[in-house]
């Protein structure tokens, strides 16, 4: 099957899986408000993708909470990704509150890989998922799949990752030229195996090794943020600065939402789009050379996160590999 082929293949599937869960207005929660610009690409999917339906997104999908937009028959989203277990715990611990606050409300978990290195709390997450009486988690591999049905008594569906509903006209418009060279995509965080580079005689020399460039150098546009979120966290410290400070953290978050998600989606992919052949550790590096036609080997992260995504649904893509971690 041809990557364009495949891509449309898994938006049906999304389309498919979803559309009838998603039958009202909505609010988008979990933003991804960080540099790892996988975490961007999955949130652009999702706001792709909903845009199609006939409903409003009720916050316009910004960071901040304005409890008083939900009422009881709103619908909740939360942002996915690899991230659903402890080895990102934050992220967890964020849905866990928002689950546990919002009992009324449906809530849709947007895909999400399984992975725990504290098997005791699993049993912890699944007592707290399973008091609420409408919540939907969708798993992007198989194997994700299977462990959550074998451990959440919640309606669990296996769904692609959410970055294939991104549209090639968004795409598009980022890249400059045709793409020449090969490019090592190597992460440089936690989910690096030490065993990922067991094929690395394959790799040619000529090869340029990065991350993406938000990891490897803060932009301008984060600093930007961070001084926003500084001076609304100082302010709020003085009763008669509260009114500023709320206004500052609504100005920090519109400024991330219109500024940096957009800058950092444009970095991201005119970074991959330089190059031809593509061998990354970072499965959404892999996700969009699939996007823009790259050659690709997606090479596996520390616990079988991209391994199990490949062979839920891209082994049978043409120019599409794998490095398994042995």
């Amino acid at each position: 099957m041809t990557r364009k082929e495949k891509t449309v293949q898994l938006r049906r599937l999304i389309t498919t899986r979803l559309v009838d869960l998603i039958d009202r207005d909505y609010v988008l929660l979990g933003l991804p408000y960080y540099l790892n610009v996988g975490d961007i690409l999955i949130w652009e999917g999702e706001r792709q993708f909903l845009k199609t339906l006939p409903y409003k997104c009720l916050n316009e999908g910004y960071h901040y909470q304005e409890s008083w937009r939900i009422r009881d028959d709103t619908l909740i989203i939360l942002q996915g990704g690899g991230n659903f277990g402890d080895l990102w715990r934050f992220i967890q611990d964020d849905r866990l509150k928002i689950v546990q606050r919002y009992k009324n409300n449906p809530i849709i978990i947007t895909p999400v890989t399984f992975w725990y290195e504290n098997h005791d709390l699993i049993k912890l997450d699944a007592e707290v998922f399973s008091k609420h009486p409408d919540l939907t988690i969708c798993a992007r591999d198989a194997v994700s799949f299977e462990q959550l049905k074998k451990h959440f008594n919640n309606r669990i569906l296996l769904i692609p990752d959410m970055a294939f509903c991104i549209e090639k006209k968004t795409l598009s418009k980022h890249i400059y030229g045709t793409g020449e060279g090969t490019l090592f995509l190597k992460r440089t965080d936690k989910e690096l195996s030490p065993k990922a580079f067991s094929n690395s005689k394959a790799i040619p020399e000529t090869a340029d090794v990065h991350d993406w460039p938000s990891m490897e150098k803060n932009p301008l546009c984060w600093i930007c943020y961070r001084q926003l979120c500084n001076c609304g966290n100082t302010v709020e410290r003085y009763k008669r600065f509260r009114t500023i400070s709320r206004i500052t953290s609504k100005l920090s978050d519109w400024y991330f939402h219109e500024h940096c998600r957009k800058q950092l989606i444009h970095e991201g992919v005119n970074f991959v789009g330089r190059y031809r052949n593509i061998f990354t550790t970072r499965l959404h590096v892999g996700i969009l050379s699939i996007l823009l036609n790259k050659e690709v080997t997606i090479i596996d992260n520390s616990y079988g996160k991209n391994s199990n995504f490949f062979d839920t649904w891209l082994s049978d893509t043409e120019c599409v590999e794998l490095w398994r971690v042995q």
